[in-house]
């Protein structure tokens, strides 16, 4: 592709074609080098880097998927990205909490063993997290969105706008009206719970976005296109997610908006012509359940796999124990297979 297709591509004007093969590059060598560092099995739970490592991948992995939407590529080819995404948030919370209980057990404070690294306290993971389970509601990942949740459980019911968006999705939606983050989230709120006409909606969404970039001075991304180098940019894209997911699930008109620079206007798209919410109403909520420990029985016969293994997809008999796989990311969770194809 030449750089004028790519600038005819893309969604944002801060991106060009050098940039993006670059960032792109470094983010999966980032991540394969932390892959071989967890492989070599040289921190203990007990270190720090033993949970860091694998948020780390995370946090990579989220910026290949702006990198890719921003690079103007099609929304089908963000649902491998994003699945990859969510295993590594998996990862990281198990990790977490092995090194959570290793503290626990090696000193005298009782520690939660239900916690995350996803301080909802601080404006950059809480982004991380509006932003992961954002993509998932739109991208019709409602499974995938529901076993997020799981793993937050610590601050169920805390934050109004973190229940706000995953309300559809639980069967223990929460009336919670306090909130860690008043900037930017405030209007978003608003637009959801104080406007009274549609009209007022639109102008609550349109005023967060004016103040959305200005709202996260300070946070790691912040002014990354003014960052340059020859070998990396710290940009991957300017994107509030979670207001395009916000338009989809309370149904408020986006036209006046759909072009501000930072409304990812064609995921909104995609995930109306595509009826994502029909996909929330048609899971069963007994398919959270769908994940299984080694050394349970197998709760239904089909194809399963483990984030802590490459290739690991194999079928199952209903009752066949799950094995244990030799890995350094602890236990071994199994997970429903979305695809059960031979």
């Amino acid at each position: 592709m030449t750089e004028a297709n790519f600038r005819n591509q893309r969604r944002q004007k801060f991106l060009t074609e050098k940039y993006f093969q670059l960032n792109y590059a470094f983010c999966k060598d980032e991540i394969a080098q932390n892959t071989a560092t967890i492989n070599s099995k040289q921190f203990l739970p007990s270190e720090i880097p033993y949970s860091g490592i694998p948020g780390s991948s995370f946090k990579n992995q989220l910026k290949l998927i702006r990198l890719t939407f921003t690079s103007g590529a099609s929304i089908d080819s963000l649902h491998q990205l994003y699945t990859d995404a969510v295993n590594f948030f998996e990862i990281w919370h198990q990790t977490y909490r092995e090194y959570i209980a290793e503290l626990a057990r090696t000193g005298e404070e009782e520690l939660r063993d239900d916690g995350s690294p996803c301080y909802f306290e601080d404006l950059f993971h809480f982004q991380l997290v509006l932003e992961i389970i954002s993509l998932g509601v739109l991208l019709g990942e409602s499974d995938k969105v529901r076993q997020i949740v799981t793993w937050l459980s610590r601050y169920r019911h805390t934050d109004m706008m973190f229940e706000s968006i995953v309300e559809q999705y639980v069967t223990d939606p929460s009336k919670t009206e306090t909130f860690f983050h008043e900037a930017p989230y405030g209007l978003l709120l608003d637009a959801i719970y104080t406007a009274q006409t549609s009209e007022e909606a639109r102008a609550y969404v349109q005023s967060y976005l004016d103040s959305w970039y200005k709202s996260f001075e300070g946070v790691p991304w912040h002014n990354g296109h003014l960052v340059q180098t020859e070998e990396y940019s710290n940009y991957e894209g300017y994107w509030a997610f979670e207001a395009a997911a916000v338009c989809v699930l309370y149904g408020i008109d986006d036209t006046s908006f759909r072009d501000h620079l930072v409304y990812p206007k064609d995921l909104a798209d995609w995930a109306r012509a595509n009826h994502v919410l029909d996909r929330v109403n048609a899971v069963n909520p007994s398919d959270i359940r769908l994940r299984c420990e080694a050394g349970q029985p197998c709760p239904q016969a089909g194809y399963w796999f483990t984030p802590a293994k490459v290739d690991s997809r194999r079928t199952f008999k209903q009752g066949d124990i799950m094995p244990a796989v030799d890995s350094a990311y602890g236990a071994t969770i199994w997970q429903w297979g979305a695809d059960q194809q031979n």
